[in-house]
């Protein structure tokens, strides 16, 4: 069984990994609909990869709470989603990823994006541990039986 300073590497690394990958895929796509021609000054892109492990950081470290056992998953999801989605909102103000020249409508857009970007994102993680859970669960009767 892994030790917690283990459990929180592991989650860290791979909260910053996911997060570094769509940094990496939506700079790639940003560059090929701006036809090689995107540009960034006054240090954009070190203040958006610096956002980019912030995020990671906002979305794992919260984990822990999955290990507390005392709340319900409900309780534990709202608290770690709403960490997560609270960094990334106030880091993706602070980088400029929402245009505040452009109104209301587009920054509530964008916010309702990310926020529908980080759920799909768990629901991938919800589902690949109910299979491992499943698949748990399902050796142990065997073994029983």
């Amino acid at each position: 069984m892994k030790s917690k300073r283990n459990t929180l590497l592991s989650r860290t690394l791979t909260s910053i990994g996911l997060a570094a990958a769509i940094f990496v895929i939506i700079g790639v796509v940003s560059d090929v609909i701006y036809h090689g021609n995107f540009q960034m000054i006054n240090y954009s892109f070190s203040k958006m990869a610096a956002g980019a492990l912030a995020i990671g950081l906002g979305f794992g470290l919260p984990t822990f709470i999955y290990e507390n056992k005392s709340m319900s998953p409900l309780i534990q999801t709202l608290i770690h989603m709403g960490i997560g989605c609270v960094v990334m909102t106030a880091t993706a103000f602070l980088v400029g990823w929402i245009p505040r020249e452009q109104g209301a409508f587009a920054i509530i857009g964008i916010i309702v994006g990310e926020v529908a970007i980080s759920l799909v994102i768990w629901l991938f993680f919800y589902a690949h541990q109910k299979k491992l859970a499943k698949e748990m669960n399902k050796r142990i009767s065997e073994k029983n039986q």
